[in-house]
């Protein structure tokens, strides 16, 4: 599945869509559904809410952005499935079984911060 995120309404369908095609619990985690909550400017700028020291996403780089390595479990961070945090969403991440697929997810998000992320209507 090929999906272009082009604004940050956009990234809120996308992770919304993932999260109930895997009748996922984010609810039950100190974030909660984080992208639901913040507006635009914050989703770029802040910390993940609850879990200090850990920035969303940095734009313009998806290799450091925080978001890309939760949901990808990157070797050798906190959220490697033997790190720390481990890969998200918990408890048995990656979830590739149903529409879109954690990959897709992964794909869409890593283009959208490359570009900068753009928070276009059109």
């Amino acid at each position: 599945m090929a999906t272009t995120i082009n604004n940050y309404a956009d990234l809120q369908n996308l992770l919304n869509t993932f999260v109930a095609a895997n009748s996922l619990s984010p609810g039950l985690a100190p974030h909660a559904v984080f992208w639901n909550n913040l507006t635009y400017d914050e989703f770029i700028t802040q910390d993940v809410p609850g879990v200090s020291g850990f920035r969303i996403l940095v734009p313009g780089s998806p290799e450091t952005s925080n978001i890309i390595l939760a949901l990808s479990g990157a070797p050798n961070t906190p959220f490697s499935p033997d790190g720390e945090i481990g890969q998200m969403p918990q408890p048995n991440a990656p979830y590739n079984a149903e529409t879109p697929q954690q990959t897709d997810v992964i794909a869409a998000l890593t283009d959208w911060i490359a570009r900068g992320c753009p928070n276009t209507t059109a």
